[in-house]
């Protein structure tokens, strides 16, 4: 009995083993990333009139910058990305329908517990400007850069809204949020396995789930919640939707 006990102690050892050789023998694999943008838990399209309190909404443009996306292990992070822009609603595109942004990076093949990104653009890098980085690099974009306060422009969520239902929108939304002062970094449980070819993850943002917090809907009816501010010093309504990402925000 103790010949046995032993033999199946050495082979669960030799097991656990196993699990941890990839990223001991410092074997490497490719990991997708999918960024996805819906809203109710559907994929979002432009242009499309969406329950929102007891009115509609619709959606022209949702992009956004996310910056330092990490794989975590623990209170081990492995870099992913240091800057991405993702626009879910290019000019150009085929139809209406947000497009899923993919990204692929060679990363330690292991068993991961999570992701940790930052929304918006650090401050370090914040800190430059588009003519700092080369054509093609994703922070050599002059649209998303706001000379005045000196700061990318961190996403930008545009619409419009129906507020008396009658047929005639009176809502105009533009969120534009910038500067250090609305730069977050959240983090997200989810077992990750990086080991073969068809290793992904899908990131989704849920854009209902940004207006409507703790059984409540931002009130777009106040003319004042509609846009965010162009004064540097009024970053009111740009923090409220950068606390809101976390909550939008599901790892899939």
């Amino acid at each position: 009995m103790r010949y046995i006990k032993f033999l199946f102690a050495l082979s669960t050892l030799f097991f656990f083993a196993a699990c941890d050789k990839h990223h001991e023998d410092g074997e490497t694999t490719e990991l997708t990333i999918t960024f996805k943008a819906l809203y109710d838990g559907q994929p979002l399209e432009k242009n499309k009139l969406y329950d929102y309190s007891t009115y509609k909404v619709e959606f022209s443009q949702f992009n956004t910058y996310l910056s330092d996306i990490k794989l975590l292990k623990g209170t081990a992070e492995t870099l992913v990305s240091e800057i991405e822009w993702v626009n879910f609603t290019p000019d150009f595109a085929t139809d209406n329908k947000a497009v899923d942004v993919t990204i692929k990076a060679t990363v330690p093949s292991d068993h991961y517990t999570g992701i940790k990104m930052g929304y918006g653009v650090k401050p370090s890098l914040n800190a430059k400007r588009p003519s700092d980085f080369a054509a093609g690099h994703p922070l050599n974009k002059e649209v998303e850069f706001w000379p005045g306060w000196k700061s990318y422009i961190f996403n930008k969520i545009e619409g419009q809204g129906d507020s008396d239902n009658d047929g005639t929108p009176d809502i105009f939304m533009l969120f534009h949020c910038g500067s250090d002062k609305v730069y977050r970094e959240y983090s997200f449980e989810k077992e990750i396995h990086v080991h073969d070819a068809t290793s992904s993850v899908a990131v989704e943002f849920d854009l209902k789930n940004l207006f409507y917090t703790n059984n409540t809907w931002w009130d777009m009816t106040a003319s004042g919640n509609q846009a965010t501010s162009n004064l540097a010093t009024d970053v009111r309504v740009a923090q409220v939707l950068m606390d809101n990402f976390d909550e939008a925000t599901t790892l899939k």
